[in-house]
């Protein structure tokens, strides 16, 4: 049995490098992408012809959804989006490494992502948090703010189901890809701009 190959099939985790690639004002970049599983979280660093990056991921059926951001204060959170106008999640920050704390958001619209939310979560498994989540469409995606005691903002990008969004201070980006095998199609949002931009990418080990 070829171990490395069935790995390749059920984790993105491997050095992946950066074959085709645009950002959100058409500029072309190369590089390469390092992903490592660390528990129910993915590590993910980017070195480019453009900057370097450090990020984070969740990894479900074939999707990768990451955020990076060069500013050290950044996160990611995860939603499921439900019908009856609630979203469940999950999320993470860069500066508690590992740690995936839960958020339910409530009184939403139907069938509609958009909205303002009442939100109550976890913070570090053990303390919690309330307070309201703002989602509002911006082009291709969504502009995201929390007001949590503190407040907080992001750029969300919708997948089907799924809201990816990236919060943090300074420029943060929002990313999915769709893993099928070595090759990996993204595309990534950045808070404040509203086109999406895209990166391809190819698993070299």
């Amino acid at each position: 049995m070829n171990t490395t190959t069935t790995l390749h099939k059920t984790s993105p985790a491997g050095t992946w490098t950066i074959t085709a690639a645009e950002t959100i004002d058409r500029t072309p970049y190369s590089g390469t992408v390092q992903i490592q599983q660390m528990g129910q979280l993915y590590s993910m660093s980017w070195l480019t012809t453009l900057g370097d990056y450090p990020g984070m991921g969740f990894f479900e059926n074939g999707n990768l959804y990451a955020a990076c951001s060069a500013h050290p204060a950044y996160g990611i959170s995860l939603y499921q989006i439900n019908s009856d106008g609630t979203l469940d999640g999950k999320w993470a920050a860069a500066y508690n490494p590992g740690i995936v704390d839960t958020e339910k958001a409530v009184g939403g619209t139907p069938n509609q992502v958009a909205g303002t939310y009442n939100v109550h979560g976890t913070f570090n498994k053990t303390g919690s948090y309330e307070g309201v989540l703002q989602v509002t469409p911006l082009g291709e995606f969504y502009q995201i703010s929390w007001l949590v005691g503190n407040e907080y903002k992001g750029v969300g990008l919708q997948v089907n189901d799924r809201l990816i969004v990236a919060w943090g201070e300074g420029s943060v980006f929002g990313l999915h890809y769709q893993i099928q095998g070595d090759r990996a199609i993204g595309s990534w949002a950045m808070r404040e701009h509203s086109t999406l931009a895209t990166e391809t990418l190819y698993r070299i080990c």
